[in-house]
């Protein structure tokens, strides 16, 4: 079975090669795992979560499974500790209300105790209860830590379209915000490293980047992801994106100083996005994950990943669907593109 080690090598090495992995943020692989009746089970009950998260890797060991084992709680988690009512769903993930009901607020927006707000205490402790299972069989828990990215945290803080607007009539109120929640996700990822003794992954998901402007991304963001990124220069750094991105957004993300970027690659065709980001960062896909692997068959699976694979042959990729798969993906399609990862 893959493991980190064998991702970290590949950034921190210049040889070519793909290595196949799946992302198994839920419910993207509930099928695959035979389903679960109720969300509500797989957030809270720690059993069902972790059982649908080894039985992912025990199905597909030929594979890397990132996260692999974590405590999912979906998107909401920073959001969640500057307060916000929290939707949850038998069939579907969290949503949180905003906060934030006009730039004004910001003024007096404080920043909360990383660990100790909303869901935050929630994942820490679920983690470790993780970790005592795992333990248990003999096995270690993976070092990885993750937040939503500083404009996806203020997007879901303000409302997006909120957040939009207030770039255009209050430019310096989301400076200050985005200073804070920048502040914030780096000491929340340091309570992480505190919890698991040390990082070797750390994931940024931030999908407002390629939604505004080049200029506002130069402006608003781009200082701050780079904050974040350079905060943590021991850990193999992902970039979580799946929509598409200009040239002058590209260029941005590759300044951010992640190592890989997980694409969308039903946007961005991959040997056009070679030719764009030459060797500067890892991609993490290549699959277009609402193509054949959504609701075509094995063998249309395996062509695809072929084809991929071909388009990537000299360079380095984590080759996977980019970004995650959609919840009726089958296993045997999973299966289909971790084999033609292995045996191309």
């Amino acid at each position: 079975m893959p493991s980190y080690h064998d991702l970290t090598s590949m950034v921190r090495g210049n040889s070519p090669g793909h290595l196949p992995a799946i992302w198994d943020f839920f419910p993207c692989h509930v099928r695959a795992v035979g389903g679960v009746a109720n969300f509500l089970d797989y957030y809270f009950d720690v059993d069902t979560k972790l059982d649908a998260q080894l039985k992912l890797q025990e199905l597909i060991p030929e594979a890397l499974i990132l996260p692999g084992v974590f405590p999912d709680l979906g998107v909401v988690v920073e959001a969640s500790a500057f307060g916000g009512q929290i939707l949850w769903f038998e069939d579907g993930a969290p949503f949180i209300g905003e906060v934030i009901h006009s730039p004004r607020d910001i003024d007096t927006l404080k920043p909360p105790k990383p660990g100790l707000a909303g869901l935050m205490p929630l994942q820490l402790t679920q983690r470790e209860t993780m970790r005592k299972r795992l333990k248990e069989q003999g096995r270690e828990m993976e070092h990885w830590a993750m937040s939503m990215g500083p404009a996806e945290v203020a997007g879901l803080l303000m409302g997006y379209q909120n957040y939009y607007v207030a770039m255009y009539d209050d430019p310096k109120r989301v400076t200050c915000l985005m200073s804070l929640v920048t502040e914030f996700i780096i000491d929340w990822l340091r309570k992480q490293e505190e919890a698991i003794g040390g990082a070797e992954i750390i994931c940024i998901a931030d999908h407002v980047c390629n939604q505004v402007t080049p200029a506002q991304l130069r402006e608003f963001i781009l200082p701050h992801m780079k904050a974040i990124f350079s905060s943590f220069p021991n850990a193999a750094k992902i970039y979580h994106n799946e929509g598409h991105h200009s040239e002058d957004h590209i260029d941005q993300v590759l300044a951010f100083g992640a190592d890989l970027w997980h694409f969308g690659s039903d946007v961005h065709d991959l040997s056009d996005l070679y030719r764009k980001i030459e060797d500067r960062i890892v991609l993490f896909g290549g699959l277009n994950p609402l193509g054949a692997m959504r609701l075509g068959t094995p063998d249309q699976v395996r062509e695809e990943s072929r084809l991929a694979i071909d388009a990537a042959r000299g360079r380095r990729i984590l080759f996977s669907t980019g970004t995650g798969t959609t919840p009726e993906t089958t296993l045997e399609n999973l299966r289909a593109m971790v084999e033609a990862a292995v045996f191309n």
